[in-house]
């Protein structure tokens, strides 16, 4: 009886443990498809206005064998082409495939099969379509998805001298050869004091596309730096891009004047011929930005047939345009003895930097109380470690980042009752950019603004 019990007992175990060792096998073979994009952009079958020099970019969950992936793509076409390269990257689980393309032809992708290092095999087959761009001038592109393939950079100019600007774009804005047929709506969003556009970038960009909103909006976000990468890059230390300061470096010119530029670009109505609407928005030091640019930038009265919005984003750090603030006490409004920098840029109009005092301080204001800004406020408890509580500007300002916002919207009603000023509360965000920007009340808030 027990050597009967025994042998039941090894065989069994013999029996799962074959199973295991083949399952695991199984699944060991099998790729998976991670993303599939073209020229950044995301991949449905008969998509139009490709261009003739695309880069198709797989990532799959194993690692390929290049033999075997090589053999196992193909293009069919009546039209001629050719692979100009094939790059393996990230231990061979991603590739990216250039090709060189005829205009005004239609292109099938196939790739099936075994295509893995141990012959791992795809689980489903690939399979699209596309058809190229007619001639030499773009009309239509998809947007760019993959946040590291979509930076850009462009020579700005100035007086002083000239220096390369860097900026995450979903379209390629500064293409000579484009006219854009279906971009409406340009979304400018600046980073904060960490410096990072590409995460904004990302931030933005799951929104629009929540919202199905990317075939028609250019998204852009800046890179303010805060030191020179490469020779001739424009950077801001300190942090001066918050508040329209000169760049470092030989070449000088406004943080503002730069986005200047940016946007003349967007009003160009050789390249953007139906855009009629920007939103600029800014998070945290980038909402700091947004809130005086908002004024004293000069895009919106250059290009008047263009409608901009404005909009701060959990700033601890506002533009007053006199010296009065909230009594958190009563709510009233009541002027500060005991602080010495309450005049004083940004937060009010003294020694503002050379791009703005060019205005008159009451144009400067007018401006202000009358273009459409909105304050977007997070009223979630998390820990603030960056808050200000020592600079008697920042702290008499509210009791909290969110205090500020509010205390800044209350103002407003108080000093200035016909102001153009609105608030958005994403209930229950913390300050935290990603939070914010893809939460349901953003998302919302962006949906009106376009539709307007």
């Amino acid at each position: 009886m027990y050597l009967h019990k025994l042998f039941v007992s090894v065989f069994l175990l013999l029996l799962f443990t074959g199973c295991s060792n083949d399952s695991n096998e199984y699944v060991f073979r099998e790729i998976n498809v991670f993303s599939l994009t073209i020229e950044g952009g995301k991949i449905t079958s008969g998509i139009d206005n490709i261009s003739i020099n695309p880069k198709l970019r797989f990532v799959f969950s194993r690692s390929l064998d290049a033999a075997s992936f090589e053999q196992a793509l193909k293009i069919n076409s009546s039209s001629g082409f050719t692979i100009a390269a094939i790059e393996y990257m990230n231990n061979s689980s991603a590739v990216e495939v250039l090709l060189n393309l005829d205009y005004a032809s239609s292109y099938e992708v196939m790739l099936e099969g075994a295509i893995g290092i141990n012959g791992g095999v795809l689980t489903k087959p690939i399979n699209f379509s596309f058809k190229t761009q007619i001639d030499d001038t773009i009309y239509e592109r998809p947007p760019c998805l993959n946040t590291a393939d979509c930076l850009q950079s462009t020579l700005i100019s100035h007086t002083t001298g000239q220096g390369n600007f860097d900026f995450y774009a979903n379209y390629p804005i500064y293409e000579e050869n484009a006219k854009w047929q279906n971009l409406e709506k340009a979304v400018i969003v600046v980073h904060g004091a960490s410096i990072n556009p590409d995460d904004y970038y990302s931030y933005m960009t799951t929104t629009l596309e929540a919202l199905n909103i990317s075939e028609k909006t250019v998204l852009i976000a800046p890179d303010f730096k805060s030191s020179a990468v490469s020779s001739g890059d424009l950077y801001w230390s300190s942090l001066g891009y918050r508040d329209g300061k000169t760049s470092n470096g030989t070449t000088q010119i406004s943080s503002f004047e730069v986005l200047d530029i940016l946007i003349n670009r967007l009003a160009d109505k050789n390249f953007f011929p139906v855009l009629n609407e920007i939103i600029i928005t800014g998070q945290s030091s980038g909402g700091r930005f947004v809130h005086t640019y908002a004024a004293g930038n000069r895009s919106e009265s250059t290009h008047p047939d263009i409608h901009f919005e404005y909009i701060v984003s959990e700033s601890q750090y506002f533009y007053y345009p006199t010296n009065e603030r909230i009594d958190e006490q009563t709510n009233n409004l009541y002027t500060p003895t005991n602080c010495n920098g309450l005049q004083f840029w940004p937060f009010g109009y003294e020694l503002a930097p050379d791009y703005v005092n060019v205005l008159d301080k009451t144009v400067f204001n007018d401006r202000f109380v009358n273009r459409s800004i909105t304050y977007l406020l997070g009223n979630g408890s998390g820990s603030d470690s960056e808050l200000n509580t020592t600079d008697c500007e920042a702290v008499l300002s509210g009791s909290s980042r969110y205090q500020r916002g509010e205390n800044m919207y209350l103002y407003m009603g108080l000093k200035y009752p016909n102001h153009n000023h609105k608030k958005t509360i994403a209930q229950g965000v913390s300050h935290n950019g990603s939070a914010i920007y893809t939460s349901p009340e953003f998302k919302s808030l962006l949906t009106q603004l376009l539709n307007n």
